[in-house]
């Protein structure tokens, strides 16, 4: 009877603890959408606009897509909002294009491989003056 009783405590506990990690990721998927349902608000405009707006969970790990290309090194920069790896799959992503300029990604990919895609204060600043040109977002 103690056996019983045990087992159907341990398995209500580890049921509400999945469900409560499928509301947050939920959640956080809705949060997220948001931003991409609104951006129109932030298309045109610095980075640092959408940071600011994203008040209650920033991303925690990015990862750009740098190129040789000399007038468009930085298309576009995928955003997660755990602490998992950044090629995780089922994480909810945000991907930012970028308006196209001429600027040094150097800084950026040192940043990248230091942090192992944390998205940091450096790669925070770094990115903060790049104008957002799309937003989409999506769960892998």
């Amino acid at each position: 009877m103690k056996f019983n009783i045990i087992s159907v405590v341990c398995l209500l506990f580890f049921g509400a603890a999945n469900a409560q990690k499928t509301k947050i990721i939920n959640d956080t998927l809705s949060y997220a959408r948001k931003f991409e349902t609104n951006k129109e608000k932030y298309i045109g405009k610095p980075f640092s606009l959408l940071l600011k707006d994203m008040a209650l969970m920033q991303p925690t790990k990015a990862k750009s897509d740098i190129r040789e290309d000399i007038d468009n090194p930085l298309p576009g920069t995928i955003f997660i909002f755990s602490d998992k790896d950044i090629n995780s799959e089922k994480e909810v992503t945000m991907a930012i294009k970028w308006k196209a300029d001429t600027a040094p990604t150097t800084p950026l990919e040192f940043f990248e491989q230091e942090h192992n895609y944390r998205f940091t204060a450096n790669e925070k600043n770094f990115l903060e003056k790049k104008i957002v040109k799309d937003i989409a977002v999506y769960r892998r």
